[in-house]
Order: structure tokens, then sequence, then C-alpha cells
């Protein structure tokens, strides 16, 4: 295995920080090398490997252009667009000159009535979505104004009770000391 790899190759592999990437490149362009067999020879974990080519994987496909609309024709899975689709589609259609609508037309098996339906509707809902008020956040909602009235109101009623109390104890020692002076 050592004899496949030069010696400034392993050495290079076995520095610090490990350059993942050309380990991998490495892999993919000898077929001979394994990852568990270069890992042995570097001391290197092999799950490091792996992880960083999911990551690397996961990476380039996220870095793909995702509105790009891949034709239903070529794909013959499904012949419905979804909603980015469409959009994109519409997108396209608009920037495009006369010669490339009829193209892009053709290419997804759509019609011109389909493109004029699909802006109708993202227009109609782009002016639903910009005409919906936003709520303000520093007014409070009319329960929790209720509530606070109700509050109030029972404060009031309190203060009104505890009022009467003092009163009625003063008319009852008023009545006792009235009694006893005759």
């Amino acid at each position: 295995m050592k004899n496949l790899i030069s010696p400034e190759t392993l050495a290079f592999f076995q520095q610090e920080p490990t350059p993942l990437k050309e380990i991998v490149d490495f892999l993919d362009s000898n077929s001979t090398i394994t990852t568990a067999s270069l890992c042995k020879a570097t001391g290197i974990p092999p799950r490091k490997i792996h992880d960083f080519k999911y990551l690397n994987k996961k990476n380039t496909i996220s870095k793909k252009n995702k509105t790009d609309v891949v034709p239903k024709s070529a794909t013959k899975k499904q012949s419905r667009y979804s909603a980015v689709e469409k959009f994109s589609l519409i997108e396209k259609y608009i920037t495009s000159s006369d010669e490339e609508k009829t193209k892009l037309l053709r290419s997804y098996g759509i019609y011109q009535s389909d493109i004029q339906n699909w802006r109708a509707l993202a227009k109609e809902a782009s002016l639903l979505a910009l005409g919906k008020r936003k709520t303000r956040t520093d007014k409070k909602p009319e329960e929790q104004l209720k509530i606070e009235m109700l509050e109030g109101e029972l404060r009031d009623q309190e203060k009104t009770t505890a009022k009467l109390s003092a009163l009625l104890v003063l008319q009852k020692k008023t009545f006792d000391m009235l009694r006893r002076n005759d």
C-alpha cells in the first residue's frame, strides 16, 4: 500500500490541519487505493474523510440554483410544475425575446395561456399579500383591554366594600356607645 503512494504525498496528507479536499481528490483519481487503506497508512480516522465527502456533496447540491426548472418531458415523472417552478418559468418568459419565448414554451411543454394564467394568479396573490396591513404590536388586543377594564372595576368595588365595612364598624361602635349612655 505504501508503495502506491509516494512518501511526499503521505507526509502531505499527515500534516495539520488535515488537507481533506486533497485527500478526497486523490482517492477519486486513484481507484486502486481505498479510503480505509489510505486512512490506515496516514493515521487519519476514516469517519473524518466520509464526513467531509458527505458535507461537500450536500453543499454542492444546495449551491445549485433550486429555481432551475427541468422540463417535465425530460423527466417523464409528472406533468405538473410546483409553484416555485411556475414562478421561475414566468420570470424566464418575461426576460426572453420572442424567439426564446417560443423555444421556452416548446421545451417545457406549456402554452402561452398557461403563462398568462400563472402571471394573473401571481399578480393576484402578490396584491393580496401587499394589501394586508400589518397589525400594530403596541396596540393591545380587545380581550386584554376588557380584562384591564374589569380589573379596574374590581379594584373600585373592593375599595367601596372596604369603605362600607369601615362605616359599618363605626356604626356598631356608635350604637354600642349610645346604648351604654342610656
